[in-house]
């Protein structure tokens, strides 16, 4: 019975670690039937362990089976992981997209507010600066109508003073005494207009008389202001031998009138200048006789007068 249980028995294949059992008990036998029997019972109790064994190998190799291998664990973690990641990077980008969208909007509406802003502020300023043009025409017009009016005032006060001193004279190189005064410089002036000019000046032509400041080192000029223009052009033209005498007669000449003839002296194309009878002359190379006022530019007045000639228009 032993040897047909034994073989009946299904034939294991054991992998893995061998379960471990515990060792069969030897029991004295001490007598056949009692041998028997025990055999019997040993046999069974073995049949049972070996089913045992048998269910939980069975039960094992189930759970094997589910079991998965490293590298397919390995290959379901990156799956897993990268899932994870594509889906945070999904959320990510979506979050990113989503606060871009913002800030770009964010964005357009701050530009369009300065476009709106700019476009306002370069219609200020176009129209500021049109103002501006308009003032500034207007300013220029009126700068240039008080330019004109100002010189206009000015060549008038230089007439008038230029006319106020139409009767004076002034003589130069007379000595001065340091005791001098007005009695003896009067004696003085009237003798040598006498000796040198034979002019017997009376003191009732005489209006006032007195020296006039001039450059430090040189004797001051006598400056005579005469009852009329007669006797001044009476006593101007001995300026010839008053100069043999040491003596110059000049017109008394306002400053704007010296700087006229001054002008003219350094023009190439004016050979002389000079005053004569409140207006100041001057001679050109080609013996043109022309008048000029303070502001006249001197190139301008020649071509212009030189052009009334060929038009044969009056000289001014």
């Amino acid at each position: 019975m032993s040897s047909n249980t034994t073989k009946n028995q299904p034939k294991l294949n054991f992998t893995g670690t061998k379960p471990q059992t515990k060792p069969a008990v030897k029991k004295y036998r001490p007598d056949t039937s009692d041998n028997s029997n025990s055999s019997m019972d040993e046999l069974n109790s073995i049949h049972v362990q070996l089913q045992a064994m048998t269910d939980g190998i069975s039960s094992l190799r189930e759970d094997l089976k589910s079991m998965l291998r490293k590298d397919e664990i390995e290959q379901l973690i990156t799956n897993a992981v990268t899932s994870l990641i594509h889906k945070m990077e999904q959320n990510m980008n979506k979050n990113i997209d989503k606060i871009v969208n913002e800030k770009c909007k964010e964005m357009q509406e701050r530009i369009d507010s300065l476009d709106f802003e700019n476009k306002g502020l370069k219609d200020t300023l176009q129209k500021l600066e049109n103002n501006n043009k308009s003032n500034l025409k207007s300013l220029q017009e009126q700068i240039d109508r008080t330019d004109e009016i100002s010189r206009m005032a000015s060549k008038k006060a230089n007439y008038n003073e230029q006319f106020s001193r139409k009767n004076n004279i002034k003589i130069q190189n007379i000595p001065e005494n340091t005791d001098e005064n007005e009695e003896s410089l009067t004696k003085t002036v009237t003798g040598i207009l006498k000796t040198h000019a034979e002019v017997d000046l009376q003191p009732i032509d005489i209006v006032a008389m007195h020296r006039i400041p001039t450059k430090q080192g040189q004797t001051r000029p006598v400056l005579i202001k005469l009852r009329n223009n007669s006797i001044k052009s009476t006593i101007m033209k001995k300026r010839a031998p008053m100069k043999n005498g040491g003596y110059k007669l000049v017109d008394d000449v306002t400053k704007p009138n010296q700087g006229l003839i001054s002008r003219l002296h350094l023009h190439p194309d004016i050979q002389s200048a000079w005053y004569f009878n409140g207006a100041v002359y001057g001679q050109t190379v080609k013996d043109e006789r022309i008048k000029f006022d303070i502001y006249d530019n001197v190139t301008g007045v020649l071509e212009e007068f030189r052009q009334y000639r060929r038009n044969g228009m009056q000289s001014r």
